[in-house]
């Protein structure tokens, strides 16, 4: 009887140990169907994610891109034709069909950003207007007050070159790559800040030499205007 008890109880462990096997094996197999449909759905998964980064993204540009367009006034500035970009040897000179020019033929070296006491050549301003620059001109003969500021406004902007220059038409001459803006001062020679504000805003860095860094630029003295 004892023996029987032991035989039973020895088929009775077999059972339990082959019905733990078969759950573990159906554990598994269970298990690894979840990896399978997992990494059939991370791809997509992924693709979402970004997608959805993209689509944020682009939601906070054009948002921002419109705060800045409805904080902007009338655009004044006009298009100028493309004249190239070729490099000439310092010294040649160019007649240019626009007053400033804003493309074109130009000197190897570009002057450098900043703000400048003397007149800069416009072979080299036009190289620095195909780096992305914006640069601001004028008469030598408006007030000390308005050429103050406008120096204020070269000094606290990145690429921005601030200069006299007899040759313009127009009190005031805001210049980027195949743009550019000419007014005269207001009455009692009041200077519109915004305009030249916001012609900066709109055609900083549009050259087809984008994000160039500011060193390596010249300054220019004279009598390089007497050549």
């Amino acid at each position: 009887m004892e023996r029987m008890n032991e035989m039973q109880a020895g088929e009775s462990s077999k059972k339990e140990r082959r019905e733990q096997k078969r759950e573990d094996r159906e554990k598994e197999l269970a298990k690894a169907a979840r990896t399978r449909a997992l990494l059939r759905i991370l791809p997509w998964a992924v693709l979402a994610l970004v997608v959805a980064a993209l689509a944020f993204g682009l939601w906070k540009f054009y948002r921002a891109a419109s705060r800045v367009s409805e904080s902007l006034g009338p655009d004044f500035s006009r298009a100028a034709d493309d004249e190239g970009a070729a490099h000439i040897s310092e010294g040649t000179r160019v007649e240019y069909k626009t007053n400033p020019p804003t493309s074109g033929n130009h000197w190897s070296d570009s002057v450098g950003d900043g703000v400048y006491e003397i007149p800069q050549p416009d072979e080299g301003l036009v190289h620095a207007l195909e780096h992305g620059r914006v640069w601001i001109s004028y008469k030598p003969d408006i007030s000390a007050e308005v050429i103050e500021r406008l120096e204020e406004i070269g000094r606290s902007r990145i690429r921005t070159v601030v200069t006299p220059r007899p040759q313009n038409e127009t009190d005031i001459a805001i210049a980027a790559w195949t743009r550019f803006d000419a007014f005269n001062l207001g009455e009692g020679g009041t200077l519109d800040e915004k305009r030249i504000l916001d012609f900066i805003t709109r055609f900083d860095n549009t050259g087809p030499e984008k994000n160039v860094p500011a060193q390596g630029g010249r300054t220019y003295t004279e009598p390089w205007y007497k050549n």
